[in-house]
């Protein structure tokens, strides 16, 4: 076995000489930024063939040297029949390799398995498929990916074959996974909002996603479901991150009805805080409609009470406001103001912002944003729709990207 390695490597040896010497004799003179280019891109294609000449040596030999151990079938305990020597394809992050190995079958009970597929069951190594998942969903669209595969990596992969991979990784990700608590003491922050994306089936429909951030890192899922079915998954979520000694729990949200009853039924002890942005834009709809759109006073009128809510609280901004809607004249004007203090104090109890801020926590929903916005960019592309059995693995696997892009890098997505 070491004789074969040892002649293996000789020849790639002997290749890369010969390589290098017919490159120096090819490009002695190099006169102009063409020629360096052209330089550029042998020595890459050639490299990339030398080292793909390597590897497969390397890994031929490592299966024919363990390829005995698949004779005893795992399931069943049987021993395994020999059924000749076939080729098996390998895709790598170098190109194409074909592998030769046992094809073992257990007469017992069926099984059958091939000895390449000690390096990869699926035809694809570990490290391609995590190149493969982080052009999926890191581009705007399939076929951007197969694109950037070929210029990037002189890999070609159809972007059905890339499609198909990030599809069956958010499955994946959707059956869950170990995730780390947040520290004791520490504070635990959540958020929840939805975008809607086309389906083929069922046209537009919201794709539901949460949030939760700590010290230790960002998690986050998502999914194309009915609140009703999101939200334990949410909050199963949600409870796998508390740690035994919990510090502070909150969530923020829009406060859209499906989310305010949904964390009080399924997040008791969490606190459940109004985003202060979406609060602001409705105090900007009432300035707008008291001196209309654009008028330097309505911005004042904005900017002054969204402040105000900031130091005093929804509950007192209300009782603020409700004697200050008679000082105008006008019906619709003073209608404007009464109903924004009637929303204040319908949310008053999620709106106590003097009081978070000085516990530190967090009155906006800005990652949540975010995240959305993240979900649209790869989802809602012109012309692009989703068959509804695939929205919540594709989803799930840009949520994941999303939160944490040099973990998705560093560890692969397929981690």
């Amino acid at each position: 076995m070491n004789a074969q390695i040892d002649d293996g490597t000789d020849r790639i040896v002997a290749k890369f000489a010969e390589w290098v010497k017919r490159l120096r004799q090819k490009f002695s003179i190099v006169a102009s930024p063409q020629q360096a280019r052209e330089l550029e891109e042998d020595v890459r294609d050639g490299g990339r063939e030398i080292l793909l000449a390597l590897m497969q040596e390397i890994l031929q030999a490592g299966v024919d040297r363990s390829q005995e151990q698949l004779r005893h079938c795992p399931g069943c305990g049987g021993r395994r029949r020999h059924r000749g020597v076939r080729t098996r394809r390998l895709c790598s992050s170098l190109g194409g390799m074909r592998l030769e190995g046992i094809y073992w079958q257990c007469p017992y009970c069926g099984s059958s398995v091939h000895s390449a597929d000690l390096a990869s069951e699926e035809g694809y190594s570990r490290v391609l498929e995590e190149m493969v998942l982080l052009l999926g969903v890191s581009c705007t669209s399939f076929a951007k990916s197969q694109l950037l595969m070929g210029k990037l990596l002189g890999i070609e992969a159809d972007d059905d074959t890339i499609r198909r991979k990030c599809e069956a990784e958010g499955q994946r990700a959707l059956s869950g996974g170990k995730v780390e608590p947040a520290e004791d003491g520490t504070l635990l922050w959540g958020s929840c909002d939805g975008t809607m994306v086309n389906t083929r089936e069922e046209k537009w429909r919201e794709v539901k996603a949460a949030r939760f951030r700590h010290k230790r890192g960002d998690v986050a899922t998502a999914m194309l479901d009915s609140s009703d079915y999101f939200l334990p998954q949410m909050a199963a979520l949600a409870k796998s991150l508390v740690p035994g000694n919990p510090g502070p729990l909150a969530i923020t949200s829009d406060c859209a009805e499906w989310i305010t009853k949904g964390v009080a039924k399924h997040l008791p002890g969490w606190r459940h805080i109004a985003d202060y942005w979406h609060v602001c834009q409705h105090i900007h709809k009432t300035g707008e409609c008291l001196y209309g759109e654009h008028h330097p006073q309505a911005r004042y009128w904005s900017q002054e009470f969204s402040r105000r809510l900031r130091e005093l609280g929804a509950e007192k901004l209300a009782d603020e406001l409700r004697p200050l809607a008679m000082s105008y004249p006008d019906l619709k004007h003073q209608r404007a103001v009464l109903d924004l203090a009637k929303f204040l104090d319908k949310h008053s109890g999620r709106m106590d912002y003097p009081r978070y801020l000085r516990e530190g926590l967090p009155v906006d929903s800005g990652a949540m944003e975010s995240l959305c916005k993240q979900l649209g960019l790869r989802m809602k592309g012109a012309g692009m729709r989703w068959s509804v059995k695939n929205v919540s693995a594709m989803a799930c696997l840009v949520v994941r990207w999303a939160v944490d892009p040099k973990g998705a890098i560093e560890r692969g997505l397929a981690a």
